[in-house]
């Protein structure tokens, strides 16, 4: 996580981003407002196509580091999808003949 984010500061110095206006309001006000805001992905699965598409944070893995992270982290989000919990049960159970 450290090398991921002297990578993203590093980019974002080398090619002047710029990180817009500090925001002091709280943030559910501030979209009411109006504010337009991108928000982070709300699952594994999500982050791990985000972080596919992003060669900066990518590149901050290097030699294999990255396809072996994906890798893992692909395993564990697939075996999370497939995991029957307590709530599934007692939700679903009773519509089975």
């Amino acid at each position: 996580m450290g090398s991921a984010l002297l990578k993203a500061m590093g980019d974002g110095i080398d090619n002047n981003l710029e990180a817009g206006e500090a925001e002091e309001r709280n943030i559910y006000e501030a979209m009411e407002a109006g504010k337009q805001v991108t928000k982070l992905p709300m699952s594994l699965g999500e982050a791990l196509k985000e972080l596919d598409n992003d060669d900066v944070i990518k590149s901050s893995m290097p030699n294999e580091m990255y396809k072996v992270f994906h890798h893992y982290k692909t395993d564990e989000w697939e075996k999370f999808n497939a995991t029957v919990t307590d709530w599934d049960t007692s939700t679903y159970l009773d519509c089975l003949p």
